[in-house]
């Protein structure tokens, strides 16, 4: 008897029509504060929010609405709750006026305002996105005041602001009157100059002054923000000089086997430019915390010249391991190689334990040379078969070493190159001389940017804060400037969950990094601060992921300092931007 009414009742409610919903939504969009819809914003200005639905059967309940707005990040910057309209059917509508994009901004970006309506036991959430660009672009490269540069092609560089398009403007000049080459990228934060540009004037003449600035434009072509003008010179390709001061070796001048005790090192600078340089600053940091005594003056070092300039440094309290990193500041013909880094653990500098030699064959050494060479001499070299390797003045043992060594990270590639033989063509037998100088120093910083390990949030050194949080929408990271504390508050919300780090910004400031989408960062790590013409810079490096992992969330780095005014400029070191 039970299970006959309960299929009746049953084929009942099967037959029963589904109750159709009594709210729906009809748009939510954002307006300035003249009420003009618009989907591109400054940082400046102020916005609207509005969402309307529509009611079909009368209710005795109001709609409630709820109004956020998300980050490019993702993260809630601003929530509002309380605005409702009668549940009379027919369309109703609210809205927040007025709202400030200063307090809620992070960084440019694409920001989502999200607006949910509830009645009874309908809910609708409507969504619309906006743009806010960045009034200002900070330039990255060159830097400001850069001579003798032989890049080719010159690639100039700069932090995005969230226009739609950029506008590098070149000009001989610092009002930049007549400029003598203007380009429209597609909003990309960097634009090569052509190296055959159509108009005469427009070629760049060695050793002349000239000057730059960028501006970015809306998807009206309006200015929305700009950058200061920077000036550079390049070098006459024709002069015989070379600038080329580098790092080459960065050793500890005695094994760690304690960290509570401070760790001596010694950075060797090498000039094989063909001038003397002068005036050289050298810094080191390890873990992130420079040393003792750095910077050191370079007073002068000559033509083939080595100098030997040593470094005394403390691991930060809590690490089993710590990135060395030794810079000098010098902006020449090569600056990826004014860096080197070190990976430094407990008993490193310990002499190794004899290895068993491993007998290469051809194409083992012809592989690991590829490796050192890079992309585009691999390239070249694509179709080619490998026949001998040849060293000068050393046997077939000497040079399998020497590869050996290359692998085991013991010996670096210097100025090899690829040589053509004049004839041959791909799939023919060619011979390729290779050049391998061992040195007794570190693995090379591709090998010791991997496998470090980074808490999720970290504050044991006291006024720093390391993590991780959602990508940023653009592919180059960002840095940041805070100089008060509902500033901190907006930024700390949009990176971490934790409560607010208390910070005295009557004589403190907080400076950071957030890694981009292309840097494939496990960690972020400040150097310093230091002076410049217009106002402060911050220097920074990052450790990569090793190759082939791609960090799902982007790395950040926030670190007290003592207050300071003025334009703040961000340079990582690590590599060539």
């Amino acid at each position: 008897m039970r299970t006959f009414l309960f299929v009746i009742a049953a084929a009942c409610l099967a037959q029963a029509p589904a109750l159709a919903q009594n709210l729906t939504g009809t748009g939510a969009s954002v307006h300035d504060a003249s009420g003009v819809e618009r989907a591109n914003f400054s940082s400046a200005e102020a916005v609207t929010l509005r969402q309307k639905v529509n009611i079909a059967a009368t209710s005795g309940s109001s709609v409630v609405f709820t109004f956020k707005i998300l980050s490019p990040a993702g993260a809630a910057v601003f929530s509002h709750t309380g605005n409702s309209a009668p549940g009379s059917s027919g369309g109703a509508q609210s809205q927040l006026a007025g709202i400030s994009i200063p307090s809620f901004y992070t960084t440019p970006g694409l920001y989502t305002f999200k607006g949910t309506a509830v009645l009874d036991a309908d809910t609708v959430i409507q969504q619309a996105t906006f743009m806010i660009s960045s009034p200002n672009i900070m330039l990255i490269y060159p830097p400001y005041g850069a001579r003798g540069l032989s890049d080719k092609p010159l690639t100039f560089r700069w932090t995005a602001s969230g226009a739609s398009r950029y506008r590098v403007t070149v000009a001989d000049n610092a009002g930049l009157y007549n400029p003598a080459h203007e380009a429209l990228n597609g909003g990309e934060n960097s634009y090569s100059y052509p190296d055959n540009p159509s108009q005469p004037r427009e070629q760049l003449v060695p050793d002349q002054v000239f000057y730059w600035k960028v501006e970015g434009l809306d998807a009206s072509n309006n200015r929305i923000s700009e950058s200061n003008v920077y000036n550079f010179s390049l070098r006459s390709q024709a002069s015989a000089q070379s600038r080329n001061v580098t790092v080459t070796a960065l050793e500890l001048s005695a094994p760690a086997l304690d960290f509570e005790k401070p760790l001596n090192f010694k950075a060797v600078l090498f000039n094989s430019g063909s001038t003397t340089e002068s005036n050289i600053s050298l810094k080191m940091s390890l873990g992130g915390i420079p040393a003792q005594d750095s910077p050191k003056q370079v007073a002068m070092i000559g033509p083939g010249e080595k100098k030997e300039v040593p470094f005394t440094a403390f691991m930060p309290s809590g690490q089993e391991e710590g990135l060395a990193v030794a810079c000098s500041d010098l902006f020449d013909d090569n600056i990826p190689d004014n860096c080197k880094t070190r990976l430094i653990s407990k008993n490193a500098g310990l002499p190794a334990a004899p290895k068993t030699g491993k007998k290469l064959s051809y194409e083992e050494m012809f592989q690991e040379i590829i490796k050192r060479l890079g992309p585009d001499a691999a390239k070249a070299l694509e179709g080619y078969t490998f026949e001998s390797l040849t060293c000068a003045n050393c046997s077939q043992d000497e040079l399998s070493s020497i590869i050996s060594a290359l692998i085991s990270g013991e010996a670096q590639l210097v100025n090899a190159s690829v040589l053509d033989t004049g004839g041959a063509q791909a799939g023919a037998g060619a011979q390729t001389q290779v050049a391998a100088a061992a040195e007794e120093e570190a693995a090379p910083a591709e090998q010791m940017e991997t496998n470090l390990e980074v808490p999720e949030l970290k504050d044991e050194t006291p006024g720093e804060w390391t993590g991780y949080t959602q990508p940023l929408k653009t592919r180059e990271g960002a840095g940041y400037i805070i100089r008060d504390r509902k500033e901190w508050k907006r930024i700390w919300k949009a990176i971490s969950s934790e409560e607010l780090p208390d910070v005295d910004f009557g004589a403190k400031m907080v400076a950071g990094v957030i890694s981009g989408a292309r840097d494939r960062a496990e960690s972020v790590r400040m150097l310093g601060k230091r002076k410049t013409e217009d106002g402060i810079a911050f220097d920074y490096y990052i450790i990569e992921a090793a190759a082939g992992v791609k960090p799902p969330l982007a790395a950040f780095i926030f670190k007290v300092y003592d207050k300071a005014e003025g334009k703040a400029e961000f340079k990582r070191l690590d590599v060539a931007k």
